[in-house]
């Protein structure tokens, strides 16, 4: 492992990372001011609250509290460590880092599990293009209309049928068995044996959201069970934060407002053959609440473009009372019997997919007729029941006007008075009220004073040297106040260079400092919060002495009675001075 990056390397990083460009990889950002938002990344929301400062070089969720630098944030958004964050930012930015000290032997882990997939992924194809068994991989692809460009484009691959063939491989390239097995590419069949994950099927690399392999799905060629396989859960790669091709359409999710998700690998590459660019796919998982969230990152609408089977409307109802509490907009497009949208794609290009797409139909609508179609509307108890099911259905609507319009529409498709469904609505209990989130406690003043005055400190524009050169860590009463103080004093003392992050030391503290940069600005005179912050120090010195003074005996210990006493004057005389500005 390397050693420690330069100092000056970081602080180069840091001047040069596009912050707002980079966050935007992995979220939508809207212009709010000075600042950017959006739905935060490390938790569920429906009103922006992550923000990002980028002339701070900042960012801080008001909803979760997470925070930090741009080092911090694609940390905690890829799970890296602080070198292997740093390198990725020095791969965007163009910058050869340079390193110093002892090497580093800790956080090896991940940057190795993805160094063996890419590997892997690169062996796969390379054995696609090869004569002899990969041969039915290739009439597989051609038969479903794909190309060698389309193979190429996605890096799609070929697993040799050999027991261990990959497991062999990846250990001449100075792989351990442990991290063969960690990557979900071969499983231990025996007493120092080793078995590969995928055998004589067609391999879809899986990618994340920066492009980096994490997993792969293999289709069978042959009559082999089950039809598809994909990898385990991995330290590098969990199915329910993972869509197929997220990382190339994200793009377009967050400039059209919409997503199409579909089941399949070959679904995605299909329809961005012929120009819609903004599929993904699960990677062989039913669609869940993680993925709706992820979808909602980058766009508000998800378009479901599965076949009309039975996999296909399971699927549709699992998303279901999910997307209400994310805050996506779900549709259904249900496609023609007995066909995917690979095929439609292939089949009939771009323009057979657009009115797929845009005759799709709100998911409560999808699952209100799947369940009015099961029963009798020809006598009025097949009637009762049918209103009774989608108004149960319908209480679970958050959005009133939404409820409403879906109730009109069950009247009209039973034959009811729309009076009967919305007082059924009513019976069967309307959306669950959400608890109103309290206000943040009200912080006792000495507190609120002291996190202004360290909002002051942290804001770029002000005098930094000659601010701290009047404060003491007597100053803060708060522990994390006082280890933001301590660290902007470093600051100060190395002339302001790099930033305050680089001194502090836990990622807690780090999320405090975003948070206090990342607050409203300080409104009233600046030097009045000092004034009021040596005040508070003033006020909690007397009550103090005072303290002491009450546990001396003045006939016992008169010497430092009287010392004390006098203190406590002078203290006093100062106190008033405040008491009259």
């Amino acid at each position: 492992m390397k050693g420690r990056i330069v100092a000056e390397d970081v602080q180069e990083l840091r001047d040069r990372a596009d912050m707002v460009d980079i966050v935007s990889g992995y979220m939508k950002l809207k212009k709010a001011g000075r600042v950017f938002k959006g739905l935060c990344c490390f938790h569920q929301e429906k009103t922006p609250s992550f923000t990002v400062d980028p002339s701070k070089g900042l960012y801080y969720c008001h909803g979760c509290g997470n925070g930090g630098d741009i080092f911090r944030f694609i940390q905690q958004v890829d799970g890296l460590t602080f070198a292997e964050a740093a390198e990725r930012l020095a791969d965007r930015v163009g910058l050869n880092l340079r390193y110093e000290g002892p090497a580093d032997k800790s956080g090896g882990q991940r940057s190795r599990l993805l160094e063996v997939c890419r590997v892997a992924a690169e062996y796969f194809a390379e054995h696609l293009d090869r004569g002899g068994e990969a041969a039915s991989a290739r009439r597989y692809l051609e038969k479903r209309g794909f190309n060698q460009r389309d193979a190429g484009a996605w890096g799609l691959g070929y697993a040799p049928s050999g027991r261990d063939t990959l497991y062999r491989y990846l250990l001449q390239r100075k792989f351990t068995s442990k991290e063969i097995v960690d990557a979900g590419l071969a499983r231990v069949v025996g007493e120092g044996e080793h078995r590969d994950l995928f055998r004589n099927r067609l391999i879809f690399p899986v990618s994340n959201l920066t492009g980096q392999v994490v997993a792969f799905g293999a289709r069978a060629l042959g009559d082999d069970q089950p039809k598809y396989i994909n990898s385990p859960e991995t330290p590098i790669y969990s199915k329910g934060k993972i869509l197929f091709g997220l990382d190339r359409a994200k793009a377009e999710m967050v400039r059209s407002a919409e997503a199409v998700v579909t089941e399949g690998y070959t679904d995605v590459i299909a329809l961005r053959k012929v120009g819609i660019t903004n599929a993904v796919a699960t990677c062989g998982t039913a669609l869940g609440e993680e993925h709706f969230s992820l979808i909602k990152r980058f766009c508000d609408r998800a378009v479901l473009a599965f076949d009309a089977d039975a996999a296909g409307s399971v699927a549709s109802e699992r998303g279901f009372g999910i997307h209400g509490r994310v805050g996506l907009e779900v549709l259904v497009a249900p496609l023609p019997a007995g066909k995917d949208p690979a095929d439609v794609a292939l089949s009939e290009g771009k323009d057979g997919v657009q009115p797929i797409l845009k005759g799709a139909i709100p998911l409560m609508r999808f699952v209100l007729e799947r369940e009015i179609s099961r029963h009798n509307l020809e006598t009025p108890e097949g009637k009762a029941r049918a209103v009774r099911s989608a108004a149960h259905l319908l209480s679970w609507e958050p959005n009133r006007v939404a409820r409403s319009e879906h109730g009109f529409w069950v009247a009209s498709r039973i034959g009811v008075a729309p009076e009967q469904v919305q007082l059924e609505i009513a019976e069967s209990g309307d959306s669950e009220r959400r608890a109103r989130p309290s206000g943040p406690a009200r912080l006792p003043g000495h507190v609120k004073v002291e996190r202004e005055a360290l909002a002051i400190l942290l804001d770029s524009s002000a005098p930094l040297n000659g601010a701290m050169e009047l404060l003491t860590p007597g100053h803060f009463t708060q522990p994390e106040h006082r280890v933001l103080y301590e660290a902007l004093s470093q600051l100060a003392k190395n002339s302001a260079r790099g930033s305050v992050m680089d001194y502090l030391p836990d990622d807690d503290s780090k999320r405090f400092a975003a948070e206090l940069s990342l607050a409203p600005a300080i409104t009233k005179d600046r030097q009045e919060v000092f004034f009021r912050l040596e005040e508070f120090r003033i006020r909690r010195q007397i009550e103090d002495l005072r303290a002491k003074l009450f546990r001396l005996d003045p006939q016992v210990d008169a010497d430092v009675y009287d010392a004390i006493f006098e203190e406590l004057m002078q203290l006093d005389v100062e106190r008033r001075r405040f008491d009259d500005r």
